[in-house]
C-alpha cells in the first residue's frame, strides 16, 4: 500500500470529492481525520475507513474560522502526534449562486474567500512548520479548473481557486529543500459534486450540453478521479513532484472539443 501508516487529515471529508478521498486514502492504508462540518455524513465516511481496516476520526471543522480549524490539528498532532498528509478540500460556490460580478456582493467574496482561500492558508499554516521540522510531508490541495480559466458569472470562486493554485506554488518553493512537498488538484465538472461547482440555473440551461462537450469525453468526472491523483501526489511515488497543478477535468481545461467527430 502507498500510504501504509501515515497520518492524513482531510478537510471537507464527509461528501463527493472529499469522501472518495477519505476512502481512497484509507485503502492505501493511511489513518484518516474527517474534517468537515457535517457530523453525520462524517460518521458514515469513518466508518468506511474503519471498514478498510484503518482508523478514521470525525473532528467538528469550519475551515472558515481559524480557532476551529486551530482545534481540529491541535487534536490531531495530541492524538496521532504528527501529520504526514494533509489534503484542503473542503470549499464551495456562491451558495449555489451565479452572479455577474458587477452585480456581486462583498459579504458573497467574503463567504467564498473564507472558506476557498483562507481555510487552505489556515489549515497549512497548522502543518507546515511541524512538517518542515519533520523534514517531510504532503499537501495537496484541490483547486478547480475554474482557478485555470475562469467561469463566468463565478468570478469569486474561479478567483478563490486561481489564488489556491499560486499558493501552492509559492509554498512550493519555500519548502522544497526541507522535504515538504505542496501540489494541487483542479478538477473539473465532477457527478457527486455538481451542487458545489454547478448552479441549479447552469444545470437547468444550454451549458449543461456545453460542460458535457467540453470535458472531451461527453461526460463529468467521477470522484474517484479526483481521489486517485490525491492519493498519487501524497504518496512517496510522486516524492520528485511539487509545486504543480494536475487538471483532472478531462479536456476542459484547454477549452476545446474534437471537431472531427462532431464535438
Amino acid at each position: 500500500m502507498k500510504l501504509n501508516n501515515k497520518i492524513a487529515v482531510v478537510t471537507g471529508g464527509g461528501r463527493g470529492i472529499g469522501r472518495a478521498i477519505c476512502i481512497k486514502l484509507a485503502e492505501e492504508g493511511a489513518d484518516v481525520i474527517v474534517a468537515s462540518t457535517s457530523a453525520e455524513p462524517a460518521a458514515e465516511v469513518v466508518t468506511e475507513i474503519e471498514a478498510r481496516g484503518r482508523k478514521g476520526v470525525f473532528i467538528q471543522t469550519d475551515v472558515s474560522h481559524y480557532d476551529s480549524v486551530k482545534n481540529t490539528f491541535a487534536q490531531v498532532l495530541d492524538t496521532f502526534g504528527r501529520v504526514d498528509i494533509l489534503v484542503n478540500n473542503a470549499g464551495g460556490s456562491a451558495r449555489g449562486k451565479m452572479t455577474r460580478f458587477c452585480e456581486s456582493e462583498e459579504e458573497t467574496w467574503d463567504h467564498v474567500l473564507n472558506t476557498n482561500l483562507k481555510g487552505v492558508l489556515y489549515s497549512c499554516r497548522q502543518v507546515i512548520n511541524h512538517m518542515l521540522e519533520r523534514g517531510s510531508g504532503s499537501i495537496v490541495n484541490i483547486a478547480s479548473v475554474a482557478g485555470m480559466i475562469g467561469t463566468a458569472g463565478q468570478a469569486d470562486y474561479s478567483a478563490s481557486k486561481g489564488a489556491v493554485i499560486a499558493f501552492s506554488q509559492a509554498l512550493a518553493k519555500e519548502c522544497s529543500s526541507q522535504g515538504v512537498r505542496i501540489n494541487c488538484v483542479s478538477p473539473g465538472p465532477t457527478s457527486s459534486d455538481a451542487g458545489r461547482s454547478i448552479p441549479p440555473q447552469m444545470r437547468k440551461n444550454l451549458a449543461m450540453e456545453a460542460l458535457f462537450k467540453s470535458t472531451g469525453f461527453g461526460r463529468f468526472g467521477e470522484p474517484d478521479d479526483i481521489a486517485n491523483m490525491t492519493a498519487f501526489l501524497a504518496s512517496d511515488e510522486a516524492k520528485f513532484i511539487t509545486g504543480q497543478n494536475y487538471a483532472v477535468c478531462g479536456l476542459m481545461n484547454l477549452g476545446i472539443t474534437d471537431s472531427m467527430h462532431g464535438g
